[in-house]
């Protein structure tokens, strides 16, 4: 909310100035300017409001943005009104930035009840959100309430799916008094944005809320409009690099340009995935396996396009085509899946919906190739079929444009 609610208030200063200085006839400029000034905080991660440590850095960073895009400005319009405009533009960034921070961080303590496997994992949620302090609690049950008094805790975590009666007694008593309660699957879905698959059953999902993308017949069909467009528009934008992809990858190692696989998508459906070849043409001389970090059987060029997700750039067709999705699980192959479905609960839950050609697993979750991989990209695929919406699509669409610019793929 507060990034929005930045960008809102930027926004009207900058037409504000746009008016002021006598530019409305450069404010395509202009546009472009304000946009890439706040697409270039959100991809350097410095478009964040509750981490004050990084604020100079924050300060510093919108500094040489704001000097890139005005500078370019200037340089094409050699407009001096542009400068003052700067000047000011900045000045509204600092002082929103400083008001903002000042305005929405506190620091809460926060407590667990419960114990084991469940209570870790929330520790170790909490030990990156630095707007909480952990205390601990090792009392007995009829100690909370001073506890909680004398430590002024103001979130209780619940590091356990069930809960006693005097538990339940206890704990709605300092709810009702203004306490935050937060159990643990609720903690998952709102703040690590995944679904525990290990702690869920079909109760939990009986009454779950969200879904929405498998009976909204209206969401599917955006979604589709959403698809298409972008895919074509993409597809023509990347025709050049992918040519040249094309010539590199058939120049560096004997084999097709191409590489087809079938793989699984939505309600278990078989169809062929393209993909530029990335591997040696014998790769899987021995049968199918994981792909690996730095796998031995990756061409050099191969290596770039991974990270760069270029060679994922031919399954615009299969998306234009209607057998993918922009956004959603990944497709996997049928003799992996049908091992992962013994071993994961649930897994095939993520064949409810078109896989994707990125998704929010592969934004969140660093490459993997092993079954607790596979489990912990499910729990992100699953909040993702939860909670999908157009702006989550757009979320991804931003995450992966990260991870293409800074060559963060697999």
């Amino acid at each position: 909310m507060e990034r929005i609610i930045y960008m809102i208030l930027l926004f009207i200063i900058f037409l504000g100035e746009l008016i002021i200085f006598n530019l409305q006839d450069l404010w395509f400029l202009g546009a472009i300017v304000y946009v890439g000034i706040m697409l270039g905080m959100y991809l350097s991660d410095s478009l964040r409001f509750d981490l004050p440590r990084y604020s100079r850095r924050n300060y510093l960073f919108l500094n040489i943005l704001d000097v890139f895009f005005f500078g370019v400005w200037y340089l094409i319009t050699w407009e001096l009104s542009i400068l003052p405009f700067y000047m000011i533009f900045l000045g509204a960034q600092i002082l929103l930035r400083t008001v903002i921070n000042t305005m929405t961080y506190r620091e809460k303590n926060v407590t667990i009840l419960g114990e084991g496997i469940l209570k870790n994992n929330l520790e170790k949620s909490i030990q990156v959100m630095e707007e909480y302090k952990y205390v601990e609690f090792n009392g007995q049950l009829n100690q909370l309430k001073d506890f909680v008094k004398v430590e002024d805790i103001k979130v209780i975590l619940l590091g356990k799916l069930k809960l006693t009666s005097d538990e339940i007694e206890t704990i709605l008593q300092l709810k009702l008094s203004g306490l935050e309660v937060r159990g643990y699957l609720a903690h998952m879905l709102d703040f690590e944005k995944k679904v525990d698959v290990e702690y869920i059953d079909e109760e939990w999902l009986l009454n779950a809320y969200g879904f929405e993308i498998l009976r909204s017949m209206m969401q599917n069909k955006v979604k589709r409009i959403f698809d298409f467009t972008l895919a074509t528009v993409l597809g023509i934008m990347t025709a050049p690099l992918m040519i040249i992809s094309a010539i590199i990858v058939k120049v560096e190692s004997p084999g097709g340009v191409i590489y087809s696989q079938a793989r699984v998508g939505e309600n278990g459906k078989e169809f062929m995935v393209h993909k530029f070849r990335s591997m040696r043409a014998d790769a899987e001389k021995n049968g199918a396996q994981w792909a690996q970090v730095n796998d031995p059987r990756v061409t050099k060029f191969g290596n770039f396009m991974r990270k760069t997700r270029i060679d994922e750039l031919p399954q615009l067709l299969n998306v234009i085509k209607g057998e993918m999705s922009f956004i959603g699980p990944r497709p996997e192959r049928k003799v992996f899946i049908e091992e992962l479905e013994k071993q994961i609960p649930y897994y095939g839950l993520r064949h409810m919906v078109k896989p994707g050609l990125t998704g929010w697993a592969q934004v969140m979750y660093p490459y993997g190739a092993t079954v607790e991989d596979a489990k912990n990209k499910l729990e992100y695929d699953l909040y993702y079929i939860k909670a999908h919406s157009l702006y989550l699509d757009i979320i991804i669409l931003f995450k992966t444009l990260k991870t293409v610019v800074f060559g963060r793929g697999r």
